[in-house]
């Protein structure tokens, strides 16, 4: 359902609409939770066991979130009991976890603490899946809301708790899933399904639209160029952040108060992102958080590499600061994505999203813990892996991903200030305004559209899917999945939102003279 039309859609409301005080809080501390559950895990992998176990953690992250991604891309006639598996293996997951690291503790079992690593990976990358379809269901403005608030309660909780306190890996993930249920409850949406309550599986509509460069229909979810460069931009900045993790560092940290350089990066960028959001507004523009990421953590790994020739707390700082702005800006784009894909995309994209985050964040603890020996015995300079950081960073800003592919990202405007509308002249004559049906009927003649395809693409036009094309004229999916194709080839257009812009602007060619004329 496009938002463009006002109406509730089957599932989650794909509706340009901020949200209540309370879906905003609910989202916020859930999602806060979730994440400071991650590090906290991380840390206790390093701090409790004697080899790196770390990667393993995040490793299992990533490949149950793969693992929903490539579920979802077979989801036509199952996607509501392959939802409930998920959230069922999921549930399983984090108790077990819950259950294994505080039991790995008070035994003092390294096999139990690996077990329940393991566990709490599978579960933590589900769980930020699910969480990313909150972002999902709501508007841009929220998810530039929710993303930085919930990265200040994360840096908040991880400096007010501790990993010596066991009742962190129990509190944390249960509390965060209880205010995931509580939240869907509040919205109507039966959370182990995502459908809304009352609305069986066969209501449900069974494909996106998204025809490929060819105008053909498929059932299967694809991301395009730009979002594919934007998982590998962010697998490349995990890779690196983590990289330098292991590395010694020369002096005292002036956070240790507040929780360290971490927690307190964590509370900075998220005001920062905050006050971006909020003050700017109306002219916000998601390029401008991308354009002060790269520089900022880049000035880190300069300070490392040229000026102190070692790891200090303003190189950690700069660039984790640096690093977080792109993290969370990501989170904002994953949901930008999956609104723009359609209403069941969220898991596949946030599968893909956190799969790559947490393989880049694994080879960086690998590497880490390989090149720190190196560096502890002056056998490599920490300089020297800080400017092939910095040269990452130069690649991915100019080749991979550049400015323009953020932008095109976020199609959605932001809500802002409202504009007095000129007053019309009177001495010009006002046209009628041109209704959606009459629209589609120009648009049906000067494409050579069918009668039935004229049909089919006022309904297209206010965002239906193929099922429901089907289903209220009576016809066939085969048939109506052929009408479709032969709009989308006749028209030149090749997806739905851009055939549902095309409509909108459209004008008769007399208007069109008059408006070139005047």
């Amino acid at each position: 359902m496009n938002a463009r039309d006002g109406e509730q859609s089957v599932g989650r409301g794909w509706l340009d609409v901020k949200g209540s005080i309370v879906d905003y809080m609910l989202v916020i501390i859930g999602f806060g939770l979730c994440r400071a559950w991650i590090v906290s895990c991380l840390s206790a992998s390093v701090a409790s066991f004697g080899p790196r176990t770390d990667w393993v953690f995040l490793l299992a992250g990533a490949a149950s979130a793969s693992l929903t991604a490539m579920a979802m891309t077979r989801f036509v006639g199952s996607l509501p009991r392959m939802h409930e598996r998920l959230t069922d293996v999921m549930t399983g997951l984090i108790l077990g976890s819950a259950i294994c690291i505080p039991a790995a503790a008070w035994l003092d079992s390294p096999t139990l603490l690996m077990l329940g690593l393991i566990v709490g990976g599978a579960g933590a990358g589900l769980l930020q899946v699910i969480w990313g379809e909150q972002f999902a269901a709501q508007n841009l403005f929220f998810s530039l809301a929710c993303a930085p608030a919930a990265a200040i309660i994360t840096g908040i909780v991880l400096a007010m708790s501790s990993t010596d306190n066991q009742l962190t890996f129990v509190v944390l993930p249960i509390l965060s899933l209880l205010l995931l249920v509580l939240e869907c409850k509040r919205c109507k949406i039966e959370w182990k399904t995502g459908l809304p309550e009352g609305v069986v599986e066969d209501d449900l509509d069974e494909a996106v639209i998204a025809p490929d460069e060819h105008g053909v229909l498929r059932d299967r979810m694809r991301l395009g160029k730009d979002s594919a460069k934007l998982l590998v931009s962010i697998m490349v900045f995990s890779f690196l952040i983590r990289a330098f993790d292991a590395f010694p560092i020369g002096d005292l940290d002036p956070f240790e108060m507040v929780g360290g350089s971490g927690s307190f990066s964590l509370v900075i960028v998220g005001a920062i992102f905050l006050a971006i959001s909020f003050f700017i507004k109306d002219r916000m523009n998601v390029s401008l958080v991308y354009r002060l990421s790269l520089p900022i953590m880049i000035a880190g790994l300069i300070a490392m590499a040229l000026l102190f020739e070692q790891r200090t707390y303003f190189s950690v700082l700069a660039t984790s600061i640096g690093y977080e702005l792109f993290d969370i800006l990501s989170w904002v784009l994953f949901g930008e994505i999956s609104r723009r894909i359609g209403r069941n995309a969220a898991p596949y994209v946030f599968g893909l999203g956190v799969a790559f985050t947490f393989t880049g964040m694994a080879a960086g603890y690998v590497l880490s813990a390989v090149l720190n020996p190196l560096v502890v015995s002056g056998a490599v300079r920490i300089g020297s892996v800080a400017l092939i950081a910095i040269l990452c960073l130069v690649v991915i800003a100019f080749l991979v991903l550049p400015e323009s592919a953020i932008a095109s990202m976020t199609a959605i405007k932001m809500p802002g200030k409202k504009t007095e509308a000129p007053k019309p002249d009177p001495a010009i004559e006002r046209e009628p305004t041109i209704t959606l049906e009459e629209k589609c009927s120009g648009i049906a003649r000067e494409c050579g559209l069918t009668p039935r395809e004229e049909e089919v693409l006022a309904f297209l036009a206010r965002g239906r899917t193929l099922t429901i094309v089907a289903r209220d004229l009576h016809i066939a999916k085969n048939t109506a999945r052929t009408h479709i194709e032969k709009i989308y080839q006749k028209t030149g257009i090749h997806k739905q939102q851009e055939l549902i812009d095309f409509i909108e602007e459209w004008e008769p060619e007399e208007n069109a003279r008059k408006a070139a004329d005047a």
